[in-house]
């Protein structure tokens, strides 16, 4: 007994999987407001396809009434009759095509809203677990279920009903072809098994190919400079070839399976016409039928069959559409962090404090922070440093609430942090991550994008506090200037102070910047120091830094190695063992370091 399932069950399971996906309950919850809008399409769909049956009739009338009785008469009466026929359809096709572009903007806008709100509220882990071009891949979704709920593939569904009234006129006016009418509507039917087992099962395969072509694609882009810096290279060459050779040759061989189901629905609808034709001709001379019912039958078998050929090369949309609801609605599945805080906290003075935090990424073994424990704050400027790989960076992650800790626990003048929702920690931890991205749009709008409705005041200021507003004030279009695809318009010590500021609009009592002075100049470093010993004085900063002038700023300094903290305390303690001369540092004029 063959264990492989029939074609007929793959056809039922591809239907089911259809339902399902039209009845997850966010997609649901989308379409049950537009149910009127889509019962306003059925009315026009029942007139449109009631109009086009006229179309056969006319054939029918002219060929057994005006040409074999003469009727002149009676042929400029079906003639303006069929002219003001053809302007209605023509009316309620518009309408229709206006009604389901509405729906069609309704439904993309509606959930590119949600999505959107779910991947700014995912949890940092879950956005750095999928590379960009799955993330890209989720408006392309978002259009491909538009395209299918009010395109195309939601216009053929909604005509293929309609088939059924076709089959009775065409029984009424030739009835001698309705039995070969419905085994051509087997036939059909069996390829259309044959496409939907072929063509949607492989969507999802095809779908994350089409993504890992997508990432290659994406980050040979964004390296285009870097790999013209290296020149033309072998290497390089022979490593785009693989990537694109590999999804091109796939991609052919789905399309080829496309394109041979949709050739082969197309050659079941000529061999229609024949076998209609050839078996109305015997009916003729067995004279069963007449030769206006013949042509009329023609055009209403043509009526039923067009749907039915679109359905055969439709199968691949049909499937993709499916695994665009399955993924969204994995998206929607995934936890989120919270937002809001749920009682209002004052603002904090800046005590850090943590309580034996561990870290691991999840699905791995080893810690990536393991038993830090220890006080910052309030006030003053901390410094963390230690090689490569030695968990600084996750660290500040950790204080700023983006990684949650393994176990322990980290608090915010005594509050713990897992209470705390983002837009609370936004406005009480500004973090400036180790490589800063700019985002498209002015330097303006680059700087405010870290608050909500910021004053031009406020982004004055925070401009000169990261040291940005004298090289910003010289630009011709000044804070208006755009800054480029990433920030590719400035240098990267220009980048690095927009987005310092970025991360002082909200003048947060806490401060985690990581290598802040990494592509600044010596002088602009000066300035850079300077400020931050100025914010010092009422803020809580900790830097993860290797900079001798940033150091010699430290009240105190942690050296951390492999995910502990081996050392800590004061600068004036700290940075001899360093091998760095204290020069009148803070940690060398103020008390000692609180941290443990």
């Amino acid at each position: 007994m063959d264990p492989r399932p029939s074609a007929l069950s793959r056809f039922q399971g591809g239907v089911a999987r259809v339902r399902e996906s039209l009845a997850t309950p966010w997609l649901q919850e989308i379409l049950r407001p537009l149910e009127g809008a889509y019962k306003q399409v059925m009315w026009l769909a029942l007139a449109i396809n009631f109009i086009a049956l006229f179309a056969s009739l006319f054939s029918l009338q002219v060929y057994d009434r005006v040409i074999q009785k003469g009727g002149l008469v009676t042929l400029v009466a079906l003639i303006i009759g069929m002219v003001f026929a053809l302007a209605l359809d023509q009316i309620l096709r518009e309408g229709r095509g206006v009604l389901l572009r509405r729906i069609g903007v309704r439904i993309e806008v509606v959930i590119a809203k949600l999505v959107y709100q779910r991947l700014t509220r995912l949890p940092a882990l879950a956005l750095e677990a999928r590379p960009p071009a799955f993330w890209q891949t989720m408006f392309r979704d978002i259009e491909l279920i538009r395209a299918t709920t009010a395109g195309g593939i939601a216009l053929l569904l909604v005509d293929i009903p309609f088939m059924f009234v076709t089959l009775i006129l065409l029984a009424f006016i030739a009835w001698p072809l309705v039995p070969v009418m419905l085994v051509i509507l087997v036939a059909f039917f069996i390829l259309s098994l044959r496409s939907e087992a072929t063509l949607s099962g492989g969507s999802e395969q095809e779908k994350r190919k089409l993504m890992a072509r997508d990432a290659v694609l994406a980050d040979m882009s964004a390296s285009r400079m870097h790999l013209k810096y290296m020149g033309p290279t072998a290497a390089e060459r022979t490593q785009w070839q693989s990537h694109y050779g590999n999804w091109l040759e796939e991609s052919l061989e789905r399309s080829a399976e496309n394109d041979k189901y949709r050739d082969y629905g197309q050659g079941l609808s000529a061999l229609t016409t024949v076998i209609v034709t050839s078996v109305g001709a015997l009916a003729i001379l067995n004279q069963s039928m007449s030769m206006g019912a013949l042509i009329a039958a023609n055009i209403l078998v043509g009526k039923l069959v067009s749907p039915l050929t679109q359905l055969v090369s439709q199968w691949r949309s049909i499937g993709q559409f499916v695994s665009s609801v399955k993924r969204i609605d994995q998206l929607f599945e995934q936890s989120l962090d919270r937002i809001d805080t749920p009682i209002a906290f004052s603002a904090p003075k800046g005590a850090l404090q943590m309580e034996g935090l561990h870290f691991k990424y999840p699905g791995s073994e080893a810690d990536q922070l393991s038993g830090i424990s220890g006080h910052i704050g309030p006030k003053g400027i901390y410094a963390i440093l230690g090689n490569n790989g030695s968990g600084k960076s996750t660290l500040l992650k950790v204080l700023r609430g983006l990684y949650p800790p393994s176990e322990g626990r980290v608090l915010v003048d005594g509050v713990d942090m897992a209470q705390l929702g983002q837009k609370t920690l936004s406005y009480w931890v500004g973090y400036l991550p180790q490589q800063p991205r700019l985002i498209g749009g002015t330097i303006k709008q680059n700087i405010a994008m870290g608050a909500s409705d910021p004053s031009d005041e406020q982004i004055l200021q925070a401009a000169k506090l990261a040291g940005a507003y004298d090289f910003i004030i010289d630009l011709p279009d000044g804070f208006d200037t755009d800054v480029g695809e990433g920030g590719s318009r400035f240098s990267g010590g220009q980048r690095k102070r927009i987005a310092i500021a970025q991360t002082l609009i909200n003048d947060a009592p806490i401060l985690l910047l990581d290598e802040p002075t990494s592509d600044l100049d010596s002088m602009a470093e000066r300035s850079m120091v300077e400020s931050l010993k100025s914010m010092s004085e009422h803020k809580t900063i900790v830097v993860v830094t290797h900079s001798p002038a940033v150091l010699n700023a430290a009240k105190g300094i942690v050296v951390m190695d492999k995910g502990r903290v081996v050392t800590a305390g004061s600068a004036k303690d700290i940075l001899p063992k360093l091998g760095i001369s204290p020069q009148g540092s803070a940690g060398s004029t103020q008390q000692g370091t609180n941290h443990g």
